[in-house]
């Protein structure tokens, strides 16, 4: 995963951060208040609030899109993500002292201790991991490093269909300027592609990490939202 986010971060880091920006030709601003727009919803959706006293990790944290904003309504943030060009980029755009810097190794929580976060936020990000596997394995870490009474909320995509590769014409049109370099890169790896998780396993892998999942909403779709708190 390193190597391809890696890539996609020289190539055009905030197109595949968010794919809804014209490639190549990003339109910062638009960028910026968007991951505002996302937090909002994300927190919203299922009835979360960031404290000024709260400790959090950030899970994928990209340019600092929302780690900026996560800096502004906490205490302190760690921000993760498995990229090191992205978080060279991050530091660029969102860079605060109340911010740590740390590169993931793309299937944990490895240097973030025990019972040290009030709060775990991601988003757009563990659709894009190619394996639900991994993606379980982090929700049983985000209960690891929650302190008891901590909150984690998540997207998480429901949707199978998302993520298949595109084939016939469509397929070929991707492929086709993406050689060009009318059009992004990648577009056929797992990276890219992602896995949806089943809201079953998922519960369960809460469990495992001494959670409950209080709340969801968007199931069955890309942006399932998840509310899952420490309770052991």
């Amino acid at each position: 995963m390193r190597e391809f986010w890696d890539k996609r971060a020289a190539e055009d880091p905030f197109y595949f951060v968010d794919n809804r920006q014209r490639y190549r030709h990003p339109d910062q601003a638009l960028f910026f208040s968007r991951g505002k727009h996302e937090l909002d919803e994300l927190l919203g959706a299922v009835g979360a609030r960031l404290q000024a006293v709260d400790d959090v990790v950030e899970l994928g944290c990209g340019v600092g899109r929302m780690t900026r904003l996560l800096a502004r309504r906490a205490r302190t943030v760690r921000a993760l993500d498995v990229s090191p060009r992205m978080l060279a980029l991050a530091r660029t755009h969102a860079g605060l002292e109340n911010v740590e810097y740390l590169l993931g190794d793309g299937v944990s929580l490895t240097g973030i201790a025990d019972a040290s976060a009030d709060a775990c936020i991601s988003h757009v990000v563990f659709q894009h991991i190619p394996d639900p596997r991994i993606t379980l394995g982090y929700v049983r870490e985000i209960g690891r490093v929650l302190r008891q009474g901590g909150w984690a909320a998540f997207q998480v995509s429901n949707d199978r269909g998302l993520h298949r590769r595109r084939t016939g014409v469509e397929g070929l049109g991707i492929r086709a300027r993406a050689m060009l370099g009318r059009g992004p890169r990648g577009q056929a790896d797992p990276c890219w592609l992602g896995s949806s998780v089943e809201l079953g396993e998922l519960r369960a892998a809460a469990g495992d990490g001494g959670m409950e999942v209080e709340r969801t909403a968007g199931e069955g779709t890309q942006f399932c939202y998840v509310l899952t708190r420490r309770v052991r």
